[in-house]
C-alpha cells in the first residue's frame, strides 16, 4: 500500500496505530521480495531555523564622575548589532572641565553588583564651587527679573526724583544768572556811554565860551579816553553775555538728559527686557542644575543589577575624562545572521534555544528583535543575511558576553504527526514524497 504525503514525512492521525513502513527493499534466493522495515511512530514534529551568534550584554553603561550614566552600548537598536549612544552632553561638559581626585574604589572588574551599590568616590570640592558661583549668578539674574518685572523700588524712585530735582535747579539758577548778568551788563554800557556823551557835551562847552587852546585839548583827550572804555566794555559785555548763554544752554541740556533718565527708571521694562531677563535666568538655572548634578555624581553607584566590566581609576589618583567604571547589566542577549531564506519564517516572539559554547549550555529564548535591513558578506557568494536578537531566559553566571553560540528557532510545530525515516520517502519536493505501509500480516 502507498500513502502519498502532502508534508515532507508528516501524516497527521487521529489515532496512535503502530505500522510498519518500508525502507527499502531487499532481494535474496527466494521468490518472494524482502523489506527493511521501520517502526512509523506518532509525536511532535519542529522545522528550524539555526544560525551562529554571539553572546552580549543587553545594556552596557560607562559611569564618570560628575556624570549621569551613559549607555555606552545597547543590543535594542536598530542596526541589529548593538551600538553606541551620544552622553549627558550638559553633565558631561560640566564633570569634564572639572578634577576629580579618586578617594575610594570598591569594586573589580568580574564582581557583580545590585542596583544602588556604590562604586566609586571622588572629592566634589572643584564642582561644589563651581556650584556657588552658578548659584550666585542665579541668584542676580532672577533679582533682576524682578527688578524689571515690578519696577524700581522707592529708593531707586527717590533717587530717580532728586537727580531730576538738582537738574531742574541748575537750570533755573543758570536763567537767572544769565537776567543777573544781561542786566549788570546793560548798566555798565549804558554808563560807558555817558561817559562819551559828557566828555563830547564838555568839549562843546569850552569851544563855545573861548577856552585855551589847551582846554580844548584835555578835552579831545578825554573824548578819546572814554570812547576807549566804551569800546572795551562793550567788549567785555559780549563775552560776558555769551558764557551766561552757554551756561544756560549746558544746564538746559543737562535737564533734559534728567528727564530722561528719570523716564528710563520709572517706567516699565519692555517686553523684550522681560524676554532677556528671563532667557538669562532659564540659563543660569541649567548650569546650577548640572554641577549640582556634578556634586551629587561625585559617588558612582551601580545604575541596575550587572557585572563590572571595567574598572579605569585608583584611589589617589585624578580621575580621567573617559568612564571610570563601566557595567554590563542583562537581560543576557544572543545576536545571529539568519539567511534570506529563513527570515520570513522568524517572528518576534518566537521560542529558541542557545547553545552556548563556552559555558557548555543550552539556555531557552524569545526572539525579541530582527532588523529588516540585511547585511551582505564581502565575498563573492554576497550572501544577504538579516541580524536577529534573541533574549536569554535565566541563562546562568557561567554565560558571559563575547560567547560564542547558536541559536536555534522553531519556526513550525505539528502535534500526533507520523513520524517514518527520510530513507522510506519516495518522490520529489516538487512532485511530492509517498511511503510503501506493510499491511498488517504481510
Amino acid at each position: 500500500m502507498k500513502l502519498r504525503l502532502i508534508a515532507i514525512g508528516l501524516i497527521l492521525v487521529g489515532v496512535g496505530a503502530v505500522t510498519l513502513a518500508v525502507v527499502q527493499p531487499t532481494f535474496g534466493g527466494s521468490s518472494g521480495s524482502k523489506y527493511i522495515t521501520s517502526t512509523v511512530t506518532t509525536g511532535t514534529v519542529s522545522a528550524q531555523s539555526v544560525a551562529t551568534g554571539t553572546i552580549a550584554a543587553s545594556t552596557v553603561y560607562g559611569l564618570r564622575f560628575g556624570s549621569m550614566p551613559d549607555i555606552v552600548s545597547s543590543a535594542s537598536t536598530t542596526s541589529g548589532s548593538g551600538g553606541t549612544t551620544s552622553s549627558n552632553s550638559s553633565s558631561t561638559s560640566s564633570s569634564t572641565s572639572l578634577t576629580w581626585p579618586v578617594q575610594t574604589v570598591a569594586v573589580t572588574v568580574g564582581q557583580r553588583v545590585t542596583k544602588g551599590t556604590t562604586l566609586a568616590t571622588a572629592d566634589a570640592t572643584a564642582a561644589q564651587l563651581q556650584l556657588a558661583s552658578a548659584q550666585a549668578t542665579l541668584a542676580s539674574a532672577q533679582a533682576k527679573l524682578t527688578t524689571d518685572q515690578g519696577g524700581p523700588d522707592s529708593v531707586t524712585l527717590a533717587q530717580a526724583k532728586n537727580s531730576l530735582s538738582q537738574a531742574s535747579n541748575s537750570y533755573s539758577q543758570a536763567k537767572a544768572n544769565q537776567t543777573n548778568t544781561n542786566q549788570q551788563n546793560a548798566l555798565s554800557l549804558s554808563q560807558a556811554q555817558a561817559a562819551v556823551t559828557a566828555a563830547q557835551n564838555q568839549l562843546a562847552a569850552d569851544q563855545a565860551g573861548g577856552a585855551l587852546q589847551a582846554q580844548i585839548d584835555k578835552d579831545n583827550a578825554a573824548i578819546v579816553q572814554a570812547q576807549q572804555s566804551l569800546a572795551s566794555t562793550q567788549l567785555k559785555v559780549n563775552q560776558s553775555n555769551q558764557q551766561a548763554a552757554q551756561q544756560v544752554t549746558s544746564a538746559s541740556l543737562s535737564y533734559q538728559a534728567g528727564q530722561l533718565q528719570y523716564q528710563a527708571k520709572v517706567a516699565p521694562a519692555a517686553s523684550a527686557t522681560i524676554l532677556a531677563d528671563q532667557a538669562q535666568v532659564a540659563s543660569a538655572q541649567t548650569s546650577v542644575n548640572s554641577y549640582q548634578s556634578a556634586v551629587t555624581a561625585a559617588t558612582l553607584v551601580a545604575p541596575a543589577d550587572g557585572l563590572i566590566i571595567a574598572v579605569n581609576v585608583l584611589p589617589g589618583v585624578n580621575a580621567p575624562s573617559a568612564y571610570a567604571v563601566e557595567i554590563s547589566v542583562g537581560p543576557m542577549v544572543a545576536t545571529a545572521s539568519f539567511a534570506e531564506s529563513d527570515i520570513s519564517n522568524l517572528k518576534i516572539g518566537q521560542t529558541a534555544t542557545v547553545s552556548v559554547t563556552g559555558a557548555k549550555v543550552s539556555v531557552p529564548g524569545t526572539l525579541t528583535q530582527i532588523v529588516p535591513v540585511a547585511s551582505t558578506s564581502s565575498g563573492s557568494s554576497s550572501v544577504a543575511t538579516y541580524a536577529v536578537t534573541v533574549t536569554l531566559t535565566s541563562p546562568p553566571l557561567t554565560v558571559l558576553s563575547g560567547m560564542s553560540s547558536t541559536v536555534t528557532v522553531t519556526t513550525a510545530s505539528v502535534d500526533n504527526a507520523l513520524r517514518v525515516p527520510a530513507t522510506a520517502l519516495q518522490g520529489s519536493a516538487t512532485a511530492g514524497y509517498t511511503v510503501q505501509v506493510l499491511n498488517s500480516g504481510s
